[in-house]
């Protein structure tokens, strides 16, 4: 049981390395990123519990590394729990996704819509946060929405389409490792 347990300790480190290394990689693109499915993809091999430590690491090394300077604290603490979220929902929505075909596909791809959703909704709030402080939110809030729509839509739509074509491939991984096979 501790073998187990400590692959699995190895396996979230090594998807936090990687979903920082994929973050740093991209960076130069806005709103295109690999992290999301990273941390999914933890959150399904590892389960619940490291995958969201996994998501809530790996953004926060992302933020403290960022050459541009870390997140401010609100956005920051909107950035993990969204993160957190995405490693959760990998681990609970997850092993639900047919492994093959058109239904795994478009469910991976609703996935990715709602995840990706729900974390932008989570930042655009914490930046309204900052950018009109509290006594101004409600009636700003419009605005930075506005502000971020394109934005917003270009997220989800490539973390969409990013879900559609990765996560069926890697949940057969999934599934084989699972199983012990080795390929």
């Amino acid at each position: 049981m501790a073998h187990r347990r400590e692959r699995m300790v190895i396996l979230a480190a090594l998807f936090t390395a990687l979903s920082v290394a994929l973050g740093f990689l991209l960076a130069g693109i806005p709103n295109v990123e690999l992290m999301t499915l990273t941390v999914f993809m933890a959150g399904l091999f590892c389960g619940a519990r490291l995958g969201s430590a996994v998501g809530a690491l790996s953004i926060l090394f992302y933020s403290l590394l960022n050459p541009l300077g870390p997140a401010p604290p609100p956005l920051l603490a909107a950035q993990i729990a969204g993160f957190i979220m995405i490693g959760a929902a990998g681990a609970l929505v997850g092993p639900r996704i047919a492994p093959s075909g058109a239904r795994g596909v478009a469910a991976s791809a609703a996935a990715g819509l709602l995840i990706t959703l729900g974390y932008d909704v989570l930042t655009t709030l914490a930046t309204a946060f900052i950018a009109l402080g509290a006594s101004r939110f409600v009636e700003g809030l419009e605005g930075i929405v506005l502000a971020g729509a394109l934005f917003i839509a270009w997220h989800v739509g490539i973390n969409t389409a990013v879900f559609a074509v990765a996560v069926v491939p890697l949940m057969r991984g999934v599934r084989a490792w699972q199983g012990g096979e080795v390929s």
